[in-house]
């Protein structure tokens, strides 16, 4: 089965700063293009990754509409497989330059979206009626926008989408959710909430990330899995790696194995959806 991985991360430490990686030593090198064609060789049988969306990886400030740019131009550049299909650029919502930004993203080919991480934001900035208003000109360029967050923030994120119903929203790693502990309440109910809005669509990634990597990893992730199919449908659930950061302590084979397992059970609609359908049509790709 064909797959895009709709959230690759590629680490070029020479060109742009990644300050979060100093301070996990794993990550703080160089992550290019062939180190991930290589993590993905050992795909299982019947998967074929054929293409992949390039994640931006929150580079300091000043060089996030750089490496969109830079990494858009690879996108033209690449015809091998896997190819680089797009780009989600790194963005500042809550600024007052945002709009002048996208008015510079909107130019440049294969960038249809933007992403801010908001681990280390107050939280309170879902409720920003600046933020609202900025993530409200993402609707008219057709540009998406990817909620990366911790399970907390999902009520704070559900009433944003419902505040901005003509932007697309994508939520990243299922909204993080403790996998390791099992912990399936609060975000259990807090996830349904948020799949209420019809402008969100959920990534089925990075959950690797947040497993035990003493314990088997399809088991720990099944019930989450489920759960986000349940609520979302595969029509809007999508599938990705979050590599490198998700093979940090568990190999991306070991993720690539539990995707093929859970899948198994769908039906070849729902699995063409999650495995490329969804990232295609929310991503414009």
């Amino acid at each position: 089965m064909e797959f895009i991985d709709a959230h690759v991360h590629l680490l070029l430490p020479r060109r742009f700063r990644y300050d979060w990686c100093a301070g996990v030593p794993a990550l703080d090198r160089e992550f290019g293009l062939e180190d991930y064609r290589a993590a993905i060789s050992s795909q299982p049988a019947g998967m074929e990754i054929t293409g992949f969306v390039f994640m931006e990886a929150d580079v300091a400030g000043g060089q996030a509409v750089e490496e969109a740019v830079f990494f858009a131009k690879q996108a033209g550049l690449i015809d091998r497989i896997p190819k680089l299909c797009a780009v989600i650029a790194g963005a500042r919502p809550e600024a007052a330059d945002f709009p002048a930004d996208l008015t510079r993203l909107e130019s440049v080919p294969h960038v249809p979206g933007v992403r801010r991480v908001l681990h280390t934001m107050p939280d309170d900035w879902c409720e920003s009626p600046a933020v609202r208003s900025n993530l409200q000109h993402l609707a008219a360029r057709r540009m998406t926008f990817d909620l990366c967050l911790r399970p907390h923030l999902l009520p704070a994120a559900a009433r944003l989408a419902e505040r901005c119903p003509e932007t697309q929203f994508v939520l990243d790693h299922c909204g993080v959710p403790e996998v390791a502990r099992g912990a399936l309440d609060p975000w259990r109910e807090d996830l349904r909430q948020l799949a209420a809005r019809p402008n969100v669509a959920c990534k089925f990634s990075g959950l690797a990330g947040c497993a035990d990597p003493r314990r088997p990893l399809t088991p720990q992730v099944r019930p989450f899995f489920e759960h986000c199919l349940e609520c979302f449908g595969a029509s809007r659930l999508m599938w990705g790696s979050d590599w490198p950061v998700c093979s940090l302590e568990i190999p991306l084979s070991e993720w690539l194995a539990t995707t093929t397992e859970l899948l198994a059970g769908l039906t070849g609609e729902e699995q063409a959806a999650i495995a490329r359908g969804t990232a295609k049509r929310a991503y414009r790709l």
